[in-house]
C-alpha cells in the first residue's frame, strides 16, 4: 500500500496538482458543521452560497470555532449534495472555485481551517464515470471507469438493474447512488488527485462520509482504505485533520482507528440515548467522566495519535433542542458536558441558538435564524414540513447575557484556554456528588482539570488534594476557585491547571 501511495504522489508531483509546502494549520478546537444552502445567502436567490458564509466569518470567529465543516459542496442533482456530479467543482448555486478560494484564505486569517465533507462511498448515478462505465454493455472492466464501480450479473441485495441489459449494480443507499469499487487502484490514484486538488485550493481536514459502507460488515477492508485516505492526505499536509461518520457501535469505532485516522465522531455518546445528553436531563454527570475517560482510553490504545470527535447531533438527527426538551437549561447542561471534553467537539449549525427540528432530514437542516425578519433567511429545502421559529435567532440572543447563544460563546472561549484538550490523556475524579463531572487532562506534561456541576438548582463545592496549587484559568456560571476548593453554583465550571 505505501509503495502504490508513493507512486500515486510521485505522479502528481510531476503533475503539478501537488503543492511543494502547505501552510501550518490552525490549531484545532471546536468543529461547526454547515449546511451552506441554509446559512447565508449573498446573492438574493434564497440559497446559502460559499460568499454568505465568508459574510458571517466574524460570527463564527465570535463563536470561537477553530474549524468550520462545509457539507458537500460539489454539483449534485439533490438539495443535499450527497450524490456528487464532479469531484473538482463547485455547485454553481453555492458560487465558484474562486469564492472558495476566498473563504479558505479569509478562514486562515481569522485562525479558522475549512473541513470538507467528501463522499468517497459512491457517486450520483449521473457521473460521467458512473455513464461511462454503464456503456461498457458487457462490463469488462477494461474501460477507463468499469473498473470503478460494483457490478454484478445478478439480482441480489441493494442491486439496481441496468436498463437494456442483464447486469445490476451495488447501490447502498439508492440506484440514484452507485457504490464505488474502492479496491480499483486506478479509482485509488483518482481519489489521491481529488484529495490533493482540495488541499491545493486551501482545506485544512475531511470529513469522510458513511465509512462503515465502504466495505458493509468488513471492517478490516475498511480500516485499510481508511489508512489509505489519512496517508494519501498527511503526505501532502501533515496537519490534515480526517474524521470518519461511523455511526455503529463501539467494537466496530475502534476497529476503524485502526487506521490511524485523527478521529471518528462518538455516535454511542451522541442522540437522544448517548450520555451527554441523558446526563443533562437528569442532572447527574458523575459517570460521565468515567464513560469519556474509558472511551479515550480504549482509542488511544488502538490508535495513539487519535482524538474522539464528541457531539450531540447532526444533520442526520433531530435537532438537540427537542431531545432537551425544548429548555435552555437543558440545552446549557448539555454543552457543559461534551464541549469541555478531550478531542475535537462538533456544533451543528443553529444549535448554539436552540433551533429546534425533526422528522425528515429536510425538517433538520432548515435555514440559520440571523433575525426575527424573515427576509434575513435562506429558503427551507423543499420538502421541510416544519418551520423555524424567528424570535431567537442571533440578533435577538445576541444581547443578551444569558442566552444560549452566548452561553456557547462563554463555553468554546473557555476550552480555548486550554490547549491540553484537544490530545491530552483524560482521567476521572471523584467530585463527590452526581452533579458533578470531574476530570483531568493531560499532554505534553501539562496538566488541567475541569469541574463541571450539571444541577439546575443545588450550588456545590468540590475540594480535592489534586487542585491544591492550581491556576485557575477560567470559569463559567459563577464559578469561583480559590485554595484548592471549587464553589460551583447551579450549571458552572471551572478548568485549572496543575502545579
Amino acid at each position: 500500500m505505501r509503495k502504490f501511495l508513493s507512486g500515486i504522489l510521485s505522479l502528481l508531483l510531476l503533475m503539478g496538482l501537488l503543492p511543494a509546502a502547505y501552510a501550518e494549520e490552525p490549531a484545532l478546537g471546536v468543529t461547526y458543521e454547515i449546511f451552506v444552502a441554509s446559512f447565508q445567502d449573498s446573492g438574493g436567490d434564497g440559497i446559502g452560497d460559499l460568499q454568505g458564509i465568508i459574510d458571517r466569518l466574524d460570527y463564527l470567529q465570535s463563536l470561537g470555532v477553530r474549524q468550520i465543516w462545509l457539507m458537500p459542496i460539489h454539483p449534485s442533482p439533490s438539495y443535499h449534495k450527497y450524490d456528487v456530479l464532479d469531484y473538482y467543482a463547485v455547485d454553481p448555486s453555492y458560487g465558484t472555485l474562486d469564492d472558495f478560494d476566498r473563504l479558505t484564505a479569509a478562514c486562515k486569517e481569522r485562525g479558522i481551517r475549512v473541513i470538507l465533507d467528501l463522499v468517497l462511498n459512491h457517486s450520483s448515478s449521473s457521473h460521467p464515470w458512473f455513464l461511462a462505465a454503464c456503456d461498457d454493455k458487457f462490463f469488462s472492466r477494461t474501460g477507463e471507469t468499469t473498473d470503478w464501480y460494483v457490478f454484478y450479473p445478478e439480482e441480489g441485495n441493494a442491486r439496481h438493474k441496468i436498463s437494456g441489459c442483464s447486469w445490476w449494480y451495488e447501490g447502498q443507499f439508492g440506484s440514484h447512488m452507485p457504490d464505488f469499487n474502492l479496491d480499483s487502484e486506478s479509482l485509488r490514484a483518482e481519489f489521491a488527485k481529488i484529495i490533493t486538488f482540495w488541499q491545493s485550493h486551501g482545506v485544512g481536514g475531511f470529513r469522510l462520509d458513511a465509512v462503515t459502507s465502504y466495505y458493509t460488515g468488513a471492517n478490516a477492508s475498511t480500516a485499510d482504505f481508511l489508512r489509505f485516505v489519512c496517508e494519501t492526505a498527511k503526505a501532502n499536509d501533515p496537519d490534515c485533520y480526517l474524521v470518519g461518520e461511523a455511526w455503529t457501535d463501539e467494537a466496530t469505532i475502534l476497529t476503524l482507528y485502526e487506521s490511524g485516522i485523527d478521529s471518528l465522531f462518538n455516535f454511542p455518546a451522541s442522540d437522544s440515548t448517548g450520555r451527554f445528553v441523558k446526563a443533562a436531563l437528569a442532572g447527574k454527570s458523575s459517570t460521565v467522566a468515567s464513560a469519556q475517560a474509558d472511551w479515550n482510553a480504549r482509542i488511544r490504545a488502538v490508535s495513539p495519535a487519535s482524538v474522539d470527535a464528541p457531539f450531540v447531533s447532526n444533520h442526520d438527527m433531530a435537532r438537540a433542542r427537542g431531545m432537551l426538551r425544548s429548555k435552555v437549561p437543558n440545552e446549557k447542561a448539555a454543552a457543559l458536558l461534551y464541549l469541555l471534553m478531550p478531542g475535537v467537539p462538533t456544533v451543528y449549525y443553529g444549535e448554539e441558538l436552540g433551533m429546534s427540528g425533526s422528522g425528515s432530514d429536510e425538517n433538520k437542516r432548515l435555514p440559520m435564524v440571523w433575525s426575527s425578519d424573515a427576509a434575513t433567511q435562506c429558503k427551507a429545502p423543499a420538502a421541510a414540513d416544519q418551520a423555524q421559529r424567528l424570535t431567537d435567532g442571533v440578533a435577538e440572543q445576541d444581547s443578551d447575557p444569558d442566552s444560549l447563544l452566548n452561553w456557547y460563546r462563554q463555553l468554546i472561549a473557555l476550552r480555548n484556554l486550554a490547549p491540553e484538550l484537544t490530545r491530552g490523556e483524560m482521567t476521572a475524579l471523584d467530585g463527590g456528588n452526581d452533579a458533578i463531572c470531574a476530570y483531568t487532562v493531560t499532554d505534553a506534561g501539562s496538566t488541567v482539570a475541569i469541574i463541571s456541576n450539571v444541577s439546575q438548582k443545588d450550588t456545590l463545592t468540590v475540594s480535592l488534594d489534586v487542585l491544591r496549587g492550581a491556576e485557575l484559568l477560567g470559569c463559567i456560571g459563577g464559578a469561583a476557585f480559590a485554595d484548592g476548593t471549587a464553589n460551583l453554583p447551579p450549571l458552572s465550571g471551572i478548568i485549572v491547571r496543575l502545579p
